[in-house]
């Protein structure tokens, strides 16, 4: 349960962090691609049953980041088709570039 909580709070901090502030009324369509989100990166082992499982709900193979490559991407507004993933290391990098204070 620990590590769905961990992948929810990154996830969600990327996302909250990535969000624009919409000022002024803007056309609908707007709205709805900009509420779509930039970057998910999930927590994933690199046993096979995880790469199966990936495969199974998101239909490619995992491909892994690091936690600069996540920085990278969210500073310069790129946004990924598909969700990526990341080692445990790597995540405990990303949240404490992020400065996000988690507890268990």
């Amino acid at each position: 349960m620990t590590r769905f909580a961990s992948i929810a709070v990154a996830a969600a901090t990327l996302l909250g962090a990535a969000a624009p502030a919409l000022a002024g009324e803007a056309p609908r369509t707007a709205r709805v691609s900009e509420a779509q989100p930039r970057i998910v990166v999930f927590q994933c082992e690199r046993d096979p049953l995880t790469q199966a499982a990936f495969r199974r709900d998101h239909g490619s193979r995992a491909v892994y980041v690091t936690a600069d490559q996540v920085m990278n991407a969210r500073a310069s507004g790129e946004r990924w088709s598909a969700p990526r993933c990341m080692t445990a290391s790597e995540h405990r990098r990303l949240t404490e570039q992020l400065g996000v204070r988690t507890r268990l």
